[in-house]
């Protein structure tokens, strides 16, 4: 039986389920946002320690699916009242706006670009899949003051200084897992949009400082391990709930994209919360980037029924999270033998 993927069939049978269902967006992205501020504000006012502990946990796991919406919205770009909405209330007061996002995530999608080192979203982790991992939460630590530095200090620099703008800025902060990578500038019809954004962001930053010194620097510590906290779920999804990390010299079509890709089938908790917002068909996603978060489980699992079994679309798909995690291991280790013969 042909185990490869037909990518045709593919398309046909999700085609029906490409339109985005504004109403569960905004429900989602409201309860998410609205209830991880609030467990926020009990976290950090006076009161008894378990309850803050308990309450603190809640607000990471719920401002990170908050967060998470930033995926969608680059695939949903129409969806321009929902973008604002997202950045009212997460990408602003994260200082994690979607114009740290967008031009990265264009080069990933780009069958060019895909999985070389021009991709942002993509690292060589072949014989350095520890080391790489270590970094990427290390990184993680220096994220809050790195993010208020971004907006607070060269946001206004760069109206007098433009090198700032032209060269520091595209190279200091955006939401690329390679490190040292230079950003590409942001398309000219999404700029004015984006730098309002950023203002606003930098607005939020010097107001973080207001609060300090006004309400007392333990709303300012909690803010940065909100931050750190939901950056270090993220990384721990990108180890075992998207790529193999095994760069190549060219980039990689569609199938290629899948086949170096995952998808998590599994409804246990830890997948649920590491995986919000369709995350956990990342395979799936390289395969049909349009479907809209909602849609995904139904495409998954018409796929998983009707393409035949043992396809290539079933074997990336994993268990867990740990079992995404042995996959990733394992091939970068794969590699290795291989990289030494040649």
């Amino acid at each position: 039986m042909d185990k490869q993927v037909d990518m045709k069939r593919v398309q046909e049978l999700v085609a029906d389920l490409r339109e985005p269902k504004p109403h569960i967006f905004y429900t989602d992205l409201l309860l998410c946002a609205g209830l991880g501020w609030a467990c926020f504000a009990v976290a950090v006012l006076p009161g008894q320690g378990l309850v803050r502990a308990l309450a603190f946990v809640a607000a990471v796991l719920l401002l990170y699916r908050s967060l998470a919406f930033i995926h969608e919205i680059f695939h949903q770009q129409g969806m321009k009242a929902f973008r604002l909405t997202w950045h009212a209330l997460s990408g602003v007061p994260l200082l994690i706006p979607f114009m740290l996002y967008l031009p990265i995530h264009q080069g990933h999608h780009n069958k060019a670009t895909y999985g070389t080192k021009e991709d942002g979203e993509y690292d060589q982790f072949h014989g350095r899949a520890g080391l790489a991992s270590v970094k990427l939460f290390a990184l993680n630590l220096a994220l809050p003051l790195a993010l208020w530095v971004r907006f607070a200090i060269l946001t206004p620099l760069a109206l007098v200084l433009p090198p700032i703008r032209e060269k520091m800025i595209p190279e200091f902060v955006h939401m690329a897992l390679r490190m040292p990578f230079r950003a590409p500038a942001i398309k000219e019809s999404a700029r004015a949009e984006a730098m309002k954004i950023e203002w606003w962001c930098c607005a939020w930053a010097w107001t973080l400082v207001a609060i300090g010194a006004l309400a007392g620097w333990s709303w300012v510590a909690a803010w940065a391990l909100l931050v750190v906290a939901i950056a270090t779920l993220n990384t721990i999804r990108a180890m075992g709930g998207t790529h193999l990390y095994v760069e190549e010299l060219e980039g990689r079509d569609a199938r290629g994209q899948l086949l170096d890709s995952l998808n998590v089938d599994s409804n246990d908790p830890i997948s649920l919360l590491l995986c919000p917002v369709g995350l956990r068909f990342h395979a799936l996603h390289h395969v049909a980037p349009y479907l809209p978060y909602h849609a995904m489980p139904t495409a998954h699992r018409r796929l998983m029924e009707q393409l035949p079994a043992g396809s290539e679309y079933h074997q990336v798909t994993v268990g867990s999270i740990a079992e995404g995690i042995g996959r990733l291991r394992q091939a970068t280790r794969a590699v290795r033998p291989a990289a030494g013969k040649a």
